[in-house]
């Protein structure tokens, strides 16, 4: 099985990753690899992740090997893996061949990776023989909020992002998570929830592993249970908005909000 991680971005995509990837079955591009993406035998040092040593969680330690959105593996293979393309025969092969030794090393039987935004169906139809989508979704006014706070695509503009009002920001950063939205709304995929993870993540998992006829371990809960998860709803940042900005945000993404049922 070839699991894809996948939501809009700032919707608990990089939270579900950390969780999966201690599931006793699954290979994962590790932070190593995605450095060194022609040296697949690092991935041989994933498993230091699912240690414990003396009851001292391993994977809290900043050098070990974790789960990561692995641009610089899929860029390294694949040229134009920013955007959805058709990859071409020779990078098939090439890409194909590092994932077989990558789960290989790793001696598992799935793989799981997390790939934030476009679907990039074209490049999966071509690598997949077999693959399933879980899309996460939250709120969309967190996450158009989470946007503005993060400042995507205007980190190293920020006079420009300052210029910009709050109904510009609102309406630009809209857009783009509507983009997501609708790109993903006809497409084969499991739909999940970032408020059901963090409501009561032991269920999620139990649900969700359920539905793929995996194993979900007493060990494996264990590690979940020990993460401390912070909820971040609506009402964290209603406060930063005035009344006509909430109304316009809310306007923007109403398809969305009664579609998922928050509002």
């Amino acid at each position: 099985m070839n699991l894809i991680l996948n939501g809009p971005g700032r919707s608990g995509t990089t939270l579900l990753s950390k969780m999966m990837s201690y599931h006793k079955d699954f290979a994962w591009i590790s932070g190593w690899v995605n450095r060194y993406p022609s040296m697949i035998y690092l991935s041989y040092f994933n498993n230091l992740y699912r240690l414990n040593l003396a009851n001292f969680d391993l994977a809290s330690l900043k050098k070990i090997p974790k789960p990561t959105e692995a641009y610089g593996f899929w860029n390294y293979y694949l040229e134009k893996f920013v955007n959805d393309y058709e990859p071409n025969e020779h990078e098939v092969i090439k890409t194909k061949s590092a994932l077989c030794k990558l789960i290989e090393v790793q001696g598992k039987e799935h793989f799981v990776t997390k790939i934030t935004g476009d679907l990039r169906l074209s490049v999966l139809n071509k690598l997949f023989t077999n693959y399933k989508i879980i899309w996460i979704e939250r709120d969309p006014r967190v996450v158009v909020s989470s946007y503005i706070k993060q400042r995507w695509f205007y980190k190293d503009k920020v006079e420009e992002f300052n210029k910009m009002t709050m109904n510009d920001k609102i309406r630009f950063y809209s857009k783009f998570y509507l983009k997501h939205y609708h790109n993903a709304l006809n497409v084969n995929k499991k739909l999940v929830f970032y408020e059901d993870l963090c409501e009561n993540p032991i269920q999620f998992f139990e649900d969700l592993l359920n539905t793929m006829n995996l194993e979900f371990t007493e060990w494996h809960k264990t590690k979940i249970r020990s993460h401390n998860i912070t909820k971040v709803n609506w009402s964290h940042y209603e406060k930063n908005y005035k009344e006509n900005e909430i109304q316009l945000l809310q306007a923007l993404l109403k398809q969305p909000l009664e579609d998922y049922n928050y509002i």
